[in-house]
Parts: structure tokens; C-alpha cells; sequence
């Protein structure tokens, strides 16, 4: 197999045109941030005027729920389709799903991202929602998809989803039937040294107070339609805490500890037997180098791609055009995925 050869630059803020970006107030001045910040938050804002024409699915599952879905050139069987299973409180507006969605239709291809339970906008019909290693849902819409695409199927996964989808890949026998090839991008390898990360310093404002907003309100939300789901009287100030008070019982783990041992990927990747390429940055904020695999601990199938910059799931190049810039990253990945077309 080739693999492309890349590199994610670091930014110079002089060359982008960012005057007109509304920044969170957490960022008081966007100056102040390093690189690995910088790489990881621009690209969110930069994205928002990306927007593929969605078109939403809703597939009912077996346990009478629902697990919605939108697509992008739905009706192209003709072509390869990509699946994308977005990060933690993510969605098919995440930039990460605009950006490659957007490419994914711009070339013909056919793409579809699937929504973990809770976060299509709308609380499901059960009290289940998802985690980093809950790989059942996924499994299920992988094999409803093939039975519809008659092409090659790829998958890709973003950070939670990334997680997720490594230890799928390393977890189901049958999944090189469903599955040509896979990429997965800023995954957090070990779930108990990242989240510590999160919860720390400048990383605890960015982004684990982020996800936590949109967090809590849905267990409450849960907590009020279904009489035996948790209940927490008290606020919860970080990640690590929401996983013990909520996903814990909600997923019948002992401990939070526990949790992080099942659901972390990293003991699944020398089990993958499907082409994958796994693309990480150096500067990530969120996940440390120190939890990156050894090589002993990756499968023959496996590249790992390393860059300096890029963030976490940023990624742009440095170009005036911003629009160009976002581009990127889908053409690396499309670029990886076409060597395995028949």
C-alpha cells in the first residue's frame, strides 16, 4: 500500500483572514494562544460557511429507538461511500463532517454521517446514549449501509468516534466484509490520561467546559422523561466526573477506571485486519504523545501518520483561501481511500 505524504503547517495569523470570525469569550485575546490551539479552534469557525446538502435518514433500530443519519448524494450507488462517525457532542455540522461531506459531494462520491444516540438534536426514545468504546450501534449501521451500497464502502472516525472506531475494526471478525479501508483522526488512545489532560488548565475552559455544556443538559433532560436514569443535584465541573456519575451506571461499568480500560482502543489495534491509516498531530491539546501506540502495538494493516502541527482534528493548510485550506484534509483522505477501489 502507498500512503500520502503530508504536512499540516503552522499557522501564521497575519496570512489569515480572521477579522470577521466571532470567537467564543473564553478567547479573550486569540493571540494568546499557541499553535496547538490554534489549529484546533480556527478551523471550527472558519468552517461555518461549508455546508453540504444534507439529506436526514432515520433508521430505526432494534431496541426501538432511532439512530438518524444524514447523507450527502444519497442516490449515487455508483460510487464509493464514506461513512463518518463524528467526536464527543459532535454532529454532521461539526467542521470536520462540513469539510469532508462537502468534498465527498464535490467529487460525486457518496457520504453519510451517522449520529451517536442523543446527538441529532433530538433525545431519543430510550435511555441509552453513547461512550468512547460503544461499538454496537456502530456495527449495526455499518451492516444496514452495505446492504445498500453496492460499491466500496469506507469508514472514518474523529476522535471519540476515532476511538470507537479503531476498537470496532479490531473488534468484529466479519468487519473487513463491510469495511474496504478506514482512517481515524486525533484518537484519544488512552481514555484515562486524555480525559485528565481535558480536565486541566487552559483545556479544562476550552473544551471540556464546552462539551459539558451540551452534556448535562441532555442527562437532565434524559433524567426527567425516564424515572430510573441517574440523577445529579450537584454541578459537575469535569469530564471525569461526568464519566463516573453518568456513564458508569448508565453503561454498567464498576468505575470510571474500568470504563477507560474496556473502551480505550489501544489493545484492539494489532487485532485490525482492514486497511487503516491513522493520522494525529504532534501539537494536539488534547491528546499527548504519551499515549500514541508503539509500533509493536499496530497491525501489519496499519499506517500511522504523524504530523508536527494540525492540532486536535484541525488540520488546514495555510493558504489564503480558506475555503482551500479546509480542503485539505478530505483530499489526503480520499487520496488513501481510492487505492482500494475495485
Amino acid at each position: 500500500m502507498k500512503f500520502p505524504k503530508f504536512t499540516f503547517p503552522e499557522f501564521n495569523l497575519s496570512e489569515l483572514h480572521l477579522s470577521n470570525l466571532h470567537l467564543p469569550n473564553v478567547i479573550p485575546d486569540i493571540h494568546l494562544l499557541d499553535n496547538s490551539h490554534l489549529n484546533t479552534i480556527i478551523p471550527i469557525y472558519i468552517a461555518q460557511k461549508i455546508n453540504p446538502k444534507y439529506i436526514r435518514e432515520r433508521l430505526n433500530t432494534l431496541d426501538n429507538d432511532f439512530i438518524d443519519i444524514d447523507w450527502v448524494n444519497k442516490e449515487v450507488i455508483d460510487k464509493p461511500t464514506i461513512v463518518l462517525f463524528h467526536g464527543a457532542e459532535g454532529n454532521s455540522k461539526s467542521h470536520y463532517a462540513r469539510r469532508l461531506m462537502y468534498y465527498v459531494e464535490s467529487i460525486g462520491w457518496r457520504g453519510v454521517v451517522v449520529h451517536f444516540r442523543s446527538c441529532s438534536e433530538e433525545l431519543n426514545l430510550t435511555p441509552r446514549f453513547y461512550h468512547a468504546g460503544e461499538t454496537t450501534d456502530l456495527h449495526w449501521v455499518l451492516e444496514s449501509l452495505k446492504k445498500r451500497t453496492p460499491k466500496e464502502m469506507f469508514v472514518a472516525g474523529v476522535s471519540l468516534g476515532g476511538n470507537a472506531l479503531l476498537k470496532l475494526l479490531g473488534e468484529y471478525e466479519d468487519i473487513s466484509k463491510l469495511v474496504k479501508a478506514a482512517i481515524a483522526i486525533s484518537v484519544p488512545f488512552d481514555l484515562n490520561i486524555c480525559t485528565q489532560t481535558l480536565d486541566q488548565g487552559i483545556n479544562k475552559l476550552l473544551y471540556a467546559k464546552s462539551f459539558l455544556s451540551t452534556l448535562i443538559p441532555k442527562m437532565q433532560q434524559y433524567a426527567k422523561k425516564f424515572k430510573d436514569f441517574v440523577s445529579i443535584d450537584h454541578q459537575i465541573e469535569t469530564l471525569a466526573e461526568f464519566n463516573e456519575l453518568y456513564i458508569c451506571p448508565a453503561f454498567d461499568f464498576k468505575d470510571s477506571m474500568e470504563y477507560y480500560t474496556k473502551s480505550s482502543c489501544l489493545e484492539y489495534l494489532a487485532k485490525i485486519h482492514t486497511p487503516t491509516m491513522i493520522i494525529q498531530a504532534e501539537n494536539d491539546p488534547m491528546i499527548p504523545t504519551s499515549v500514541w501506540p508503539k509500533k509493536n502495538q499496530l497491525s501489519k494493516t496499519i499506517k500511522f501518520v504523524s504530523t508536527k502541527s494540525g492540532g486536535h482534528a484541525g488540520f488546514i493548510a495555510q493558504t489564503k483561501d480558506l475555503k482551500e485550506a479546509l480542503m485539505k484534509l478530505p483530499r489526503v483522505m480520499i487520496e488513501f481511500y481510492s487505492q482500494f477501489m475495485e
